[in-house]
């Protein structure tokens, strides 16, 4: 006999098999036990926790010849048993993902006058109905709301908000819900045991956590653990299996953070790896810093490794966790994940209250500095008249006010245009908010214009040093003496 994988090989096959959704296999067995049955079903609920597998088990349960405890279908009897191997004629299961268009509908709305063959039901399993077309929606209205006698409808999808509130009005809807960490753990021993697999507690516990509420996701980790681990599960190896960080690297990431050591951050990246899950990674400092969040207002004992935080701000780590929520979306655009992860801690840093506060202390110390007039003249982002105007002023400041003061001949002509273009430059490269005065009382020598005359002055003065040095040019002059000469205009 071929390999049966996990997943299908612990299937469910009835209602007391079914692991984390005690809710709605009490309702449905209810139901079935006091023959209150609906016509239309909505199983809902995220990835591998059983949506069809239950819906499969109510179906063998309405139409089962012979069930136990009223309720329980009984796995024997012909009807049980076709719908086990996939051969229940009355049972039509449809993939809605590959079979959504109007044209497949209605040809199945075509079955639905006859009556079933040897059943007291004909069922139509629809799985993954939120992928149906909009027209197959409205076909299949009609049917939802007055459907024959013989005819029930079972839902499965995990998208039910996509599905018209028209559909979901008319279907008795069955909410599932994640399966938790525990009742992950317990089921995997329990397979595990029967499969003569050995392993650790904490070896189950890591894949219960990656499967994040998955029953199926946790058996098809399982798959691929064994594989890699020869059938002996032992924590380290499943760790690295799984791209897992061990818990010290998540504490020590934490507290680089709230001790903004950027060096510290950098450095314990580069160790994990550029090739690892950095989503994981990422998600794993959220849930440690939901825990220390969780521990401050809780008055129980919180774990040793979290004791380092509880001192930690409260808003920090609010702020800290907003942030990395904000950025998990990315990693789904398919761009660098390292990246990624790295520029989120970095701005977790940059972006802190703490850092904030420092740069603005920052900026208000240069604010109150004298300004390093006329050096800062090229640097002003400014061009034409305006600059040429500034080019003959002496500027001093004090705090947030700033004097500027022109030749009275400069001072008369400039116009409000010319002042508003002149003060904005100033401020956006000071990047305060400033209060402008203009008197006539400027320093010639405080001015750009003086300080690249006498540039000028030095650099010809340089020149002139250099070439009497210069031997070369010593030899081709030759002793000659060159002698300024005055012409006369009137000759």
């Amino acid at each position: 006999m071929s390999y049966l994988v996990l997943a299908r090989k612990w299937r469910p096959t009835n209602f007391s098999e079914v692991v984390g959704q005690d809710h709605a296999v009490s309702a449905l067995k209810n139901s079935i036990s006091s023959k209150n049955i609906h016509h239309a079903y909505l199983f809902t609920g995220t990835r591998g926790i059983g949506k069809t597998s239950i819906a499969r088990i109510l179906a063998k349960a309405l139409n089962c010849s012979d069930l136990i405890d009223n309720s329980e279908p009984c796995n024997a009897c012909g009807s049980c048993i076709s719908i086990n191997e996939g051969a229940a004629i009355d049972f039509i299961e449809i993939d809605a993902a590959s079979r959504r268009g109007i044209e497949d509908t209605k040809n199945l709305l075509e079955t639905i006058s006859y009556l079933p063959s040897s059943s007291k039901y004909k069922i139509y399993l629809i799985d993954e109905v939120h992928m149906l077309t909009p027209e197959s929606f409205n076909a299949l209205l009609k049917n939802l709301e007055e459907p024959p006698p013989h005819v029930i409808f079972m839902f499965a999808t995990t998208e039910y908000k996509k599905i018209l509130p028209t559909i979901i009005s008319r279907c008795l809807q069955v909410n599932l819900s994640s399966v938790s960490i525990k009742t992950i753990s317990d089921q995997l021993g329990e397979i595990f045991s029967k499969e003569e697999i050995k392993y650790d507690e904490n070896s189950i516990g890591l894949i219960a956590e990656a499967a994040q509420g998955s029953i199926r996701d946790a058996l098809s980790i399982s798959e691929k653990v064994i594989s890699f681990c020869n059938r002996n599960l032992k924590e380290k190896e499943v760790r690295d299996i799984l791209g897992i960080p061990e818990p010290e690297i998540i504490t020590n990431l934490l507290k680089s953070i709230l001790d903004e050591d950027i060096t510290k951050i950098l450095s314990i990246l580069e160790n994990y790896g550029e090739y690892e899950d950095h989503e994981f990674l990422l998600k794993s400092l959220m849930d440690l810093i939901q825990d220390v969040a969780i521990s401050q207002f809780e008055k129980k004992s919180s774990k040793n490794n979290l004791n380092d935080f509880l001192k930690t701000d409260p808003t920090k780590l609010q702020f800290l966790y907003q942030l990395g929520l904000s950025n998990l979306k990315h990693f789904s655009l398919g761009y660098d994940s390292f990246s990624i992860l790295k520029m989120t801690l970095l701005k977790m840093v940059a972006f802190s209250p703490e850092s904030q506060k420092k740069n603005s202390l920052k900026n208000k110390k240069q604010d109150n500095l004298e300004i390093q007039w006329p050096r800062i003249f090229t640097d002003l982002n400014l061009n034409g008249i305006s600059k040429n105007l500034l080019r003959q002023a002496s500027i001093t400041k004090h705090k947030d006010k700033l004097k500027l003061s022109f030749p009275k001949n400069i001072l008369s002509i400039i116009n409000e245009d010319q002042k508003i273009d002149i003060e904005k430059s100033f401020e956006d490269y000071l990047k305060t908010d400033l209060v402008f005065f203009y008197d006539d009382d400027v320093d010639p020598k405080l001015t750009p214009e003086f300080e690249e005359k006498n540039k000028d002055k030095g650099l010809r003065r340089n020149i002139k040093k250099n070439m009497e040095k210069d031997k070369n040019f010593n030899e081709i002059i030759g002793g000659l003496k060159v002698e300024s000469v005055k012409f006369n205009k009137n000759k």
